[in-house]
């Protein structure tokens, strides 16, 4: 299947439903919504994976305020009947080139300890544990804070 990687810049409503019910669909009352997802486009990044009109894949960054070359890898989610199918990592590789291309240097984000997919898939990307939240998001909703360095990309110096 031939898949299309974008960045939204722009609100579309039938793009925005989509991801707001893939999220919904993966983390409840905890995935991106109508109100958030606007300001995301606006002021963050947002990347799908489509595969024709239809959004399989979103991930959603913010920066860091106390470091700008910090990327937060906000929201993250595969449709359930397309995951593990390596779409996940296709958009994750995608746009971690775009963020390294404009400039940023760290990508960090957080993670159920117990969701071992994702763990995985973030391993095998280079992200490495760097801290431990307890109680992050209420009583025993632990996470993990991942950190990936991005490889900065030498300058040319005309050679």
């Amino acid at each position: 299947m031939d898949y299309r990687f974008i960045e939204l810049n722009d609100v579309d409503p039938d793009l925005a439903r989509q991801i707001i019910a893939i999220e919904q669909e993966a983390f409840g009352i905890g995935g991106m919504n109508e109100w958030f997802l606007p300001p995301f486009i606006r002021h963050g990044r947002v990347f799908v994976l489509l595969d024709q009109t239809t959004v399989v894949a979103a991930a959603e960054y913010i920066r860091a305020f106390d470091d700008p070359l910090q990327a937060y890898l906000f929201g993250f989610a595969v449709r359930k009947d397309r995951r593990r199918q390596g779409l996940g990592k296709l958009l994750l590789v995608r746009s971690l080139e775009c963020l390294q291309r404009d400039g940023f240097t760290t990508v960090s984000l957080t993670v159920d300890p117990g969701n071992a997919a994702a763990v995985n898939l973030y391993a095998s990307l280079g992200f490495k544990q760097q801290d431990f939240y307890r109680n992050e998001y209420g009583p025993d909703q632990d996470r993990l804070l991942l950190v990936l360095k991005l490889p900065v990309e030498e300058a040319q110096n005309g050679v």
